[in-house]
């Protein structure tokens, strides 16, 4: 029983920390148009690909 609990304790653990929403500013200083900023919030794994994704593009972002 005791094995049980603790596996329910981590578990509920690991969910707590997937599910916080974060959120990033990114900015573009694009040579025709100016400044391009863009804002995402998301969860997880989505979250940091997005993230990935704008900086191999040569975005700089920051986390909020």
């Amino acid at each position: 029983m005791k094995k049980i609990v603790g596996i329910a304790v981590v578990f509920v653990a690991v969910l707590s920390f997937t599910s916080c929403e974060q959120c990033a500013t990114c900015t573009f200083n694009d040579p025709d148009r100016g400044q391009l900023t863009e804002d995402f919030c998301d969860r997880g794994r989505v979250y940091d690909d997005t993230f990935e994704t704008y900086e191999d593009a040569d975005w700089d972002c920051v986390e909020d």
